[in-house]
Parts: structure tokens; C-alpha cells; sequence
């Protein structure tokens, strides 16, 4: 009897846990969960803004013919989009002077750094919605996207697809 009752109290004690574990899972992931066609704007925890690509496409729109060097070989893109400095000013004008890097995360987890003196440099950093006209499609393909170029980045490694978030720092 006494070990059916130990059996009893751990397996409650158990359940117990199991339900915190989950609820605090929940409650952290919830507020990370990255959505592609808009992009959260983050210093730390603090949420500075969001843009999404409705928003984006209704800034100055530039084209931009590049060939990325890749593992994979030469690829060449004309690619619709907008400077990251104007998005950026789009939400707070001030992000720009209080801020040193962004970093950038895609949906798929991927995540690069871009100093703020490259993003404020002229014909450099980009917010990309489409290339060659056709939007960019999300990484499940159901979807629209946005994209990070560095087009002073030769090789195209900080580049980041599927974005949708902005760390500053």
C-alpha cells in the first residue's frame, strides 16, 4: 500500500510539473514567435515598433541589380525594395542615433549583425520584397517575405531571408 501511495504522490507531483513546464514554454515562445510579412523591431524585451510589408511598399521603392557569389555559384537577382534606414525612420527617426547594430532573424532561425554606420551608408543596406518584380515568397511558400542586403557584403553571408526581426542593441 505504501508504495501504491508513493507511486500516487509522484505521479501528481509530476502532472504538476509537467503543466508548469508547459505553461512557462507557452508564455516564453509566444512572445518569440516570428511572422513573416512583418517585422518586429526589438531592443532587449522592449517592442520599439513594428513594419509590415504593406507598410514597406508604400516607402520609396529602388531596384537593384546584383549578382551574389555564393557555395552555389553565381546567382543574379534584380531586387525590388527600399533602404533599411528609411523603414527604420518609418518607426522611430531616433533608432538610428541610439543604437550601435541590428541584428537580423529570419524564420529560419538564421541571424546576422549589420553595424548602424552600415546601415545609414548610402546605397547599402536593403529591405528587399521582391525580385525581378515577383515578391519574394516565404519559406513555406505560401506567403510574401521580406529581405536583408548588404550590397557591400561581396559574398552575401549577412544576408538574411525570411526576416522578421530586428534586434537592437
Amino acid at each position: 500500500m505504501a508504495e501504491n501511495r508513493s507511486f500516487k504522490i509522484i505521479t501528481i507531483i509530476m502532472a504538476i510539473l509537467a503543466v508548469i513546464i508547459g505553461t512557462f514554454a507557452y508564455l516564453n515562445a509566444k512572445d518569440g514567435i516570428i511572422e513573416e510579412g512583418k517585422i518586429k523591431l526589438r531592443a532587449g524585451n522592449t517592442v520599439l515598433g513594428e513594419i509590415t510589408l504593406a507598410d514597406v511598399k508604400k516607402l520609396s521603392a529602388v531596384n537593384k541589380k546584383l549578382v551574389i557569389n555564393s557555395t552555389s555559384g553565381l546567382s543574379k537577382h534584380e531586387f525590388t525594395g527600399t533602404p533599411l534606414l528609411e523603414a527604420l525612420n518609418h518607426i522611430d527617426p531616433e533608432i538610428v542615433e541610439r543604437y550601435k547594430k541590428v541584428y537580423t532573424k529570419g524564420t529560419d532561425n538564421y541571424v546576422s549583425g549589420v553595424n548602424m554606420e552600415e546601415v545609414v551608408e548610402k546605397n547599402n543596406v536593403y529591405l528587399i520584397y521582391a525580385d525581378y518584380g515577383k515578391p519574394l515568397p516565404n519559406k513555406t511558400g505560401t506567403g510574401e517575405t521580406m529581405r536583408i542586403i548588404i550590397l557591400n557584403d561581396q559574398f552575401g553571408q549577412r544576408f538574411t531571408n525570411y526576416l522578421g526581426e530586428l534586434q537592437f542593441e
